[in-house]
């Protein structure tokens, strides 16, 4: 994840009565697949990271067309599902031509294992299996999210990882690395931007391992209370903040949360409350994909979204909307 900046579109509110969220949700796939391109800096079949900044990175493939395949197990819809393969190609492509060489990026691995390039996306893990064990990998992600003054990401880059080992079978490894964001949960889990993200990617990393028979009865116990502290986060409208005080409601902070909680029963109820919330603050693009819905990356507390949209961001969303099924 990058910390966001603003990109200029011109964008107008949806309309007051919002569709069922299947609609939204496929609304907001038929304007990412439009986005699909090749961007500088980025592969074949990406995106952009901010949008309107022709602009890519190589570490936003997967992320980023993870929201398509959610949203196809939604709708069912071929042109979503076509769209996310395209993205997993090219990363497969990649693999091939040198990148089998770098320690891969964690939801790269998991968008390949959804996608059903299990074979390879555990091939490509076993780099960081084989050169990071659980205790030195954590304190790698610790570290680097601390020097660079935001530790509680750490534990969204953790959950990350612990959900790609369970997705190729490395529920070894996966059982270790929560063992060591447990253990260490008080270094990434403090007041601050990035805390209610982090908590929703663990509460969906806890369900993960807990649908694989491996979690333990306190481990359970954990993702239970952890899923009632993070409802009471909830806004009034359904939102997430920022970070605990702010004055913005935060998009990428509600879809994990939404991701989290949504999985556990006691958080369905708040997890409904914030795809509806999704729904309301959606917007159409009449810039470059008309009709399309995206979603800023904040609002202001009046609702008023603020100018910075970036595509890794909406395919959070599209996977947030998607739990709905």
């Amino acid at each position: 994840m990058r910390m966001t900046t603003c990109a200029i579109l011109v964008l107008f509110p949806a309309s007051a009565v919002a569709g069922p969220l299947k609609v939204e949700a496929e609304d907001a796939a038929d304007h990412h697949v439009s986005a699909q391109g090749k961007y500088r800096g980025g592969l074949p079949n990406s995106w952009e990271w901010k949008l309107g900044s022709r602009r890519s990175g190589k570490n936003i493939t997967g992320i980023t067309a993870h929201g398509l395949l959610a949203v196809h197990r939604l709708t069912g819809l071929d042109e979503h599902q076509k769209a996310a393969l395209r993205a997993a190609r090219s990363l497969i492509r990649a693999y091939d031509r040198g990148w089998n060489k770098r320690r891969p990026y964690s939801q790269d691995i998991e968008f390949l294992a959804a996608a059903g390039y299990i074979i390879d996306a555990g091939r490509w893990f076993g780099i960081t299996t084989g050169r990071y064990p659980a205790h030195v990998y954590a304190d790698m992600v610790i570290g680097a999210r601390t020097r660079g003054r935001i530790p509680q990401v750490a534990g969204w880059d953790l959950s990350s990882a612990i959900r790609a080992a369970a997705a190729v079978g490395r529920t070894d490894y996966a059982k270790a690395l929560l063992s060591e964001t447990l253990r260490r949960r008080g270094e990434w889990d403090k007041p601050g931007v990035g805390q209610d993200l982090a908590r929703g990617s663990l509460l969906w990393a806890l369900a993960e391992l807990r649908g694989r028979g491996v979690l333990t009865a306190a481990q359970s116990k954990l993702a239970q209370d952890l899923a009632v502290e993070l409802a009471a986060r909830q806004q009034k409208n359904g939102a997430w903040l920022e970070r605990k005080g702010a004055k913005i409601y935060c998009t990428q902070t509600t879809a994990y949360a939404i991701l989290g909680l949504s999985r556990w029963s006691t958080g369905k109820r708040a997890a409904a409350r914030g795809r509806r919330w999704l729904t309301r603050s959606a917007l159409t693009d009449k810039r470059f994909f008309q009709g399309g819905r995206i979603w800023a990356t904040t609002y202001l507390r009046s609702g008023q979204p603020e100018n910075n949209f970036n595509s890794e961001i909406q395919s959070e969303a599209m996977m947030a909307l998607a739990t709905e099924k």
